[in-house]
């Protein structure tokens, strides 16, 4: 049986990663913005409700996007291994036709 390496499945897991380090960093950071906005806010003059709303909405939409991304990346790294599998059984496949054929 032949083995097929991918060297795509490598970069593929490498973006992937960097692109959810590079989110988890900016969620961080949001969340840290929203934190030191809510302990510094004047009691008496608190922020606008559609304000903190808006901003509550922002960071709901980025958690979307974060478990579609993760959800992207598992499905990217199934279809990598099924792509593998399928060609390496189609070189089976066409190996074993090619014995068959040479034997007849």
């Amino acid at each position: 049986m032949t083995t097929v390496a991918s060297t795509s499945s490598a970069s593929t897991t490498t973006a992937s990663t960097t692109a959810t380090a590079a989110a988890t960093s900016t969620e961080n950071e949001f969340l840290s913005i929203l934190t030191t906005e809510l302990t510094n806010q004047d009691p008496l003059n608190a922020m606008d409700p559609s304000t903190f709303t808006s901003q509550l909405v922002s960071y709901s939409q980025l958690e979307q996007q974060l478990t579609t991304n993760t959800t992207l990346t598992g499905l990217g790294t199934q279809l990598t291994g099924i792509t593998s599998l399928l060609t390496s059984l189609a070189a089976s496949a066409t190996s074993t036709s090619t014995a068959t054929t040479a034997t007849s």
